[in-house]
């Protein structure tokens, strides 16, 4: 399935449901470091999405940040 899907919802809580799905299907299994990591991709999608970048283009201001791709 690509980043680019476009999907419709009946309404915000419909699409705030199917967010809370996704999210607990990719933390589902996961503890500790492992589920830490999964919820900082999570955010990075976020912020792609907030940002109208394209899938796995991170936010140029973040560049310098701890925790950043580019900083580690």
């Amino acid at each position: 399935m690509s980043d680019q899907d476009d999907w419709e919802f009946a309404d915000a809580d419909d699409a705030k449901e199917k967010l809370r799905a996704a999210m607990a299907f990719l933390l589902r299994g996961t503890t500790n470091t492992a589920r830490h990591l999964a919820a900082l991709a999570i955010m990075d999608i976020l912020r792609q999405v907030a940002n109208e970048l394209p899938p796995d283009q991170s936010d140029p201001l973040d560049e310098d940040l701890p925790g950043s791709r580019t900083a580690e």
